[in-house]
């Protein structure tokens, strides 16, 4: 109905892997729901020349109008609270070059030797890419938007105390080389998000910098492996690929106190990585998102002046042949 007023919130995503990239499986059911605070639709960005010819008159003429929605990268932000289950699962495995496994849960592992999954579209191949619905409220008018052939290039998880009750966050960049479809009519269907809340305050063992329990206010943590498409066909690129790096960074506010005071000196003075357990937060229920990263370098150490004297600190991990990064959710 055309005078109905829907609520950002009333839009839904949802996501599933391919069998072969870039060709959307069957949406009416095995659909995994993210949880996200709203829908951000992604800006389609075609290529437009608006350029006037050499006509009689100084307007711009009807015939010289050209669109290509083809050759073009399509990016989506999404946001919400995290859950241990298929959708959200699906995501961060994509993005550490995992398998995707989203009926069957798998730990998050980056390795020492990790490279990110390439491929070509149209050709099958598990586990490279994925199908993002992202749904209005109704689907009577026929405008769901479908993006095929989908890499997650950055995952975020953040937990602040203060915030929500310290419930995990989750942010995602998704990406594809694929032009969408932007007037699907399937009603979608499948298992909607689960898997409990998570938060900060539930916490048991933590380090970083391989100080043992600071007293942390907030912490984030970023996979970044970021997508490169190449060719060309009538459906958008042809091939797609990763970037030269699977990076992992982390950060973190802790209290200033005689524990973690010589991290502004460490930072000053440090002249290789660090081994140790550089970032360790381990759930009360190990399987709910424990992190671990073995290794890793100092890359900020600011002060934050509030109330209370805080350490911003900022690492980023690296491996001498151990995993770069391991995240429990089994």
């Amino acid at each position: 109905m055309a005078n109905e007023v829907f609520s950002p919130k009333d839009f839904k995503a949802w996501v599933i892997e391919e069998a072969t990239p870039g060709t959307a499986p069957t949406l009416t059911s095995a659909l995994y729901q993210l949880d996200v605070d709203s829908v951000a639709f992604p800006s389609l960005n075609p290529t437009q020349v608006l350029n006037m010819r050499t006509r009689s008159g100084r307007v711009f003429h009807k015939d010289d109008f050209f669109q290509d929605n083809e050759m073009r990268v399509v990016e989506v932000s999404l946001s919400g609270t995290l859950h241990k289950d298929g959708g959200h699962a699906l995501l961060l495995q994509n993005v550490a070059g995992n398998a995707m496994t989203p009926d069957t849960l798998a730990d998050i592992t980056i390795a020492t030797a990790q490279t990110g999954i390439s491929g070509k579209y149209g050709t099958a191949q598990a586990n490279a890419t994925f199908t993002l619905v992202l749904a209005p409220p109704d689907v009577v008018g026929g405008f769901n938007t479908v993006l095929t052939g989908c890499v997650c290039t950055s995952f975020e998880i953040t937990a602040e105390a203060g915030s929500e009750g310290g419930l995990y966050k989750w942010s995602a960049t998704i990406s594809t080389g694929f032009n969408p479809t932007t007037n699907d009519t399937t009603t979608e269907a499948g298992a909607t998000w689960d898997g409990g809340l998570i938060s900060i305050n539930t916490l048991g063992t933590k380090k970083i910098a391989g100080l043992a329990s600071p007293v942390m206010s907030s912490f984030g943590l970023t996979i970044e492996s970021p997508a490169v498409y190449s060719g060309f066909s009538s459906d958008g690129y042809e091939a797609f690929g990763r970037g030269e790096e699977i990076s992992v960074t982390a950060n973190a506010s802790v209290k200033y106190d005689a524990l973690t005071k010589s991290l502004y000196h460490d930072f000053n003075t440090q002249t290789a990585y660090t081994a140790d357990n550089w970032l360790l937060l381990t759930q009360s229920t190990a399987s709910n998102y424990s992190i671990s990263i073995l290794n890793g370098i100092l890359t900020d150490v600011t002060f934050n002046e509030g109330d209370m004297m805080m350490l911003d600190v900022a690492l980023k991990a690296v491996t001498d042949g151990d995993d770069l990064l391991t995240i429990d959710i089994t």
